[in-house]
């Protein structure tokens, strides 16, 4: 008797407890899909059109929308948030350097690593501002304005009668790429990015990232182009 009194009192306790619970969380249940769905069914009576099971169900469907549109506006901050952090990475070294062959030297090496990118270029119109160098580079005149037109910024896939120009012997197996027009006091220039992967630069992609890493890449041009 005392056995299944107990069993009783410890059945009304978990009731009260998961009442306690569901009182203190009155979300719980409407975030959880499948679980409305169940409490919320009732019985349909045959020939009988159920209103209220199809708002349910509508209802049921905007929690499962709404459930993956946060998933995916969360999944989007994340990558935002690492991107920006690889931007950060890659200025943080590029003030490191004490030279314009030093920061020519970062921008092949460091730069492209650090941005995950198979090409950075510099290109400057009608300037060559060193001897030897891998990454900034002198341009023919008129060649930025024929890239870009009247376009700051340009992404999407490589031009292939372009490649080789921006991006040298790489060009031929680049597929998309970033570029961004600098200007280095009275000399038009180019800041650009390639990939052999098509799909990492693309149409409408938020470019004020790039941007920021082009102006100081800019800055610190024109600085050595000075002490010079």
């Amino acid at each position: 008797m005392s056995t299944t009194t107990d069993e009783t009192r410890s059945g009304q306790l978990d009731i009260e407890t998961i009442r306690e619970f569901l009182m203190r969380n009155p979300d719980f249940v409407r975030e959880d899909a499948e679980l409305f769905a169940r409490v919320t069914e009732s019985p349909s009576t045959e020939g009988v059109i159920d209103i209220g099971n199809a708002a349910r169900e509508k209802l049921v469907g905007e929690l499962r929308q709404y459930k993956a549109l946060n998933e995916g506006i969360v999944e989007t901050a994340r990558a935002n948030l690492a991107i920006q952090s690889q931007i950060h990475a890659a200025v943080l070294g590029l003030l490191e350097v004490d030279s314009l062959a030093g920061l020519d030297r970062k921008i092949s090496s460091r730069l492209t690593g650090a941005l995950g990118v198979d090409v950075c270029r510099v290109l400057i119109e009608g300037h060559a501002p060193l001897k030897s160098a891998e990454s900034i580079l002198g341009a023919s005149e008129g060649m930025v304005s024929s890239v870009m037109g009247e376009r700051v910024e340009l992404l999407g896939p490589v031009d292939a009668e372009r490649a080789h120009e921006i991006y040298g012997q790489q060009g031929a197996r680049m597929r998309s790429q970033a570029i961004v027009r600098l200007d280095f006091h009275g000399h038009d220039g180019l800041f650009a990015l390639a990939a052999r992967d098509p799909h990492l630069f693309q149409f409408g992609q938020g470019t004020e990232l790039l941007n920021f890493l082009a102006r100081v890449t800019e800055r610190l041009i024109v600085q050595w182009m000075h002490q010079r």
